[in-house]
């Protein structure tokens, strides 16, 4: 995909999603009827990894505009999805291989089990790998589906903001590696209209990741078994009751056989 065919692709998901608001993620469920969107800018460079790489490595980029959803089907359920269109480059020996189109799509279900004192939910989701070529150099995915199953707890604290915590399991049928999921989130609202968010987000591999990430072929941010922890930055401005606007910095702090970069994203937010 060249540049100009992903600005294109690019503006049209952008002009799916055309308006939205700030809201509880995490446990909370949507309203019945309710809906939360996210479209937002992601770009993420690495120059490095954590753990040996093949010879060669010069640098790895991933610019992608996303769209994250969600839809009360019930008080209580609510349906939630996430897509992205992704251009990469990777530069390995002075040689640039480029790919780009629509990755990796997420859905899932979840469900409040508790209301007070705390929020409890339970939720599946299920990667779907169809739409891309998995053969490719560069490709957009594995081309394999995921399975993941999550406990999600969360708490108001009135004035002092809310926190999150998540755990789960994610089943990676075929070759790569299954793995624990975990995630610890607090923010508040500094002022009426600017907020604050941080997420401490992890995975661990379920087998040994002591190997050479291959650099050469396939995509070097999907290695088949890798360690990964990101802490992400969110400060956001409310421009209305339905529409905020966010700016997100996540590194990654920790990892093992992954590479080692920085995620920066703008993006629109808006509830209905």
């Amino acid at each position: 995909m060249t540049v100009q065919r992903f600005w294109i692709a690019a503006s049209g998901v952008m002009l799916a999603v055309a308006a939205s608001s700030p809201a509880f993620a995490g446990a909370w469920t949507a309203a019945r009827g309710a809906s939360y969107n996210k479209f937002a800018f992601n770009y993420f460079a690495a120059e490095s990894t954590f753990g040996p790489t093949t010879p060669g490595f010069e640098r790895f980029e991933n610019i992608n505009v996303s769209y994250y959803g969600e839809y009360g089907l019930l008080d209580n359920l609510t349906l939630f999805g996430s897509a992205a269109v992704a251009n990469l480059a990777s530069t390995v020996n002075g040689q640039v291989v480029e790919n780009g189109g629509l990755g990796d799509v997420d859905v899932g279900l979840r469900l409040r089990l508790l209301e007070k004192p705390f929020v409890l939910s339970t939720q599946v989701l299920f990667k779907i790998p169809y739409f891309y070529n998995e053969n490719n150099p560069l490709p957009l995915g594995n081309g394999q589906e995921d399975l993941e199953f999550r406990v999600l707890v969360g708490r108001g604290l009135g004035r002092l903001g809310y926190f999150g915590l998540e755990a789960g399991y994610r089943i990676r049928f075929q070759a790569p590696s299954d793995e624990f999921r975990y995630l610890i989130e607090y923010g508040f609202d500094v002022t009426e209209k600017f907020y604050l968010r941080t997420k401490l987000d992890g995975q661990i591999a379920t087998q040994s990741t002591n190997a050479v990430i291959d650099l050469q072929s396939g995509n070097p941010q999907l290695p088949l078994a890798f360690n990964l922890a990101k802490v992400e930055a969110t400060a956001g401005y409310k421009i209305n009751k339905t529409i905020a606007v966010e700016f997100t910095a996540t590194p990654a702090v920790f990892g093992d056989n992954i590479l080692r970069g920085v995620t920066y994203q703008a993006a629109l937010v808006a509830a209905f």
